[in-house]
């Protein structure tokens, strides 16, 4: 007896031995993520990761924009990362789209997600002035966030004049990143600017010698910001400059446009209202 039951349990040692670990057919899918269509002319990237434990066919994109019918297109691979383009829609579309991952185990859906064209909010209070420059005569704005922030009718008024001097394009503004305008004084034909981005120039000129106000102002009128020199207590060596970028008080200092202003403060502007 004691024979037979040794026998038993080994036996039965070796069919556990010979049960194969069973493996989850099917994959899953995580950090499904969107860009942002801030404009009507904004194809938005979707991405997500995706992992199983057996080979994955295919991964698809399903999409639809507003009432029209349900459209698909293949994700594309980098490691386990897939990424497909949902195309560009109209200001006010409603959005909707989900991921569907196949194996040869069965396929996994995401949830829906959603969203719609041109609604993303915008932290406009983050774009501040953050260089003057009445000699070289440029200007320069700044995004002190930590999002990007789109420039579409953006504008800057001068003087407190009712027209702006200028209307910013559609065009986003990266956290940390400096938007440089030039005034035409210096981009007509022979100008030292002959040739400057014309969505990137202001239609007035600059002084180092007079008093000036500049307000930046967000697509609904609201003040975001302003420079108001009342009175000139000297000329502008080279720029007024915020020190540090964004953020600081306004000093004279050497111009650096387009780039990080001086850190010299140790001439404040004075005359600001």
């Amino acid at each position: 007896m004691k024979k037979l039951f040794i026998a038993s349990i080994a036996a039965l040692l070796a069919l556990t031995a010979c049960v194969k670990d069973e493996v989850y057919p099917i994959a899953s899918l995580s950090s499904i993520a969107n860009t942002v269509a801030y404009y009507e002319t904004d194809q938005v990237t979707v991405t997500a990761t995706v992992n199983a434990f057996v080979p994955i066919q295919e991964v698809n994109l399903y999409y639809t924009l507003g009432s029209a019918a349900e459209k698909s297109v293949k994700m594309t691979a980098a490691g386990s990362v897939y990424s497909g383009t949902i195309p560009a829609a109209a200001i006010g579309t409603e959005v909707k789209y989900y991921i569907e991952a196949i194996t040869k185990g069965g396929s996994s859906k995401s949830a829906v997600v959603s969203y719609k064209v041109g609604e993303a909010p915008v932290d406009y209070t983050k774009l501040k002035l953050n260089e003057l420059n009445g000699n070289d005569k440029f200007i320069e704005i700044i995004n002190t966030g930590t999002d990007p922030v789109t420039m579409k009718d953006v504008t800057i008024v001068k003087d407190g004049k009712a027209d702006a001097v200028w209307t910013g394009p559609a065009i986003l503004l990266e956290p940390g990143a400096i938007l440089l305008l030039y005034s035409e004084d210096v981009v007509v034909a022979g100008g030292k600017q002959e040739g400057y981005d014309e969505t990137l120039v202001f239609h007035s000129g600059l002084s180092a010698k007079k008093a000036v106000r500049i307000e930046l102002k967000d697509p609904s009128g609201n003040d975001v910001d302003d420079f108001n020199l009342v009175t000139v207590a000297k000329t502008a060596p080279a720029s007024y400059s915020r020190v540090p970028d964004g953020t600081g008080t306004w000093c004279y200092t050497a111009a650096t446009p387009g780039a990080k202003n001086d850190t010299d403060n140790s001439d404040p502007v004075t005359g600001l209202q």
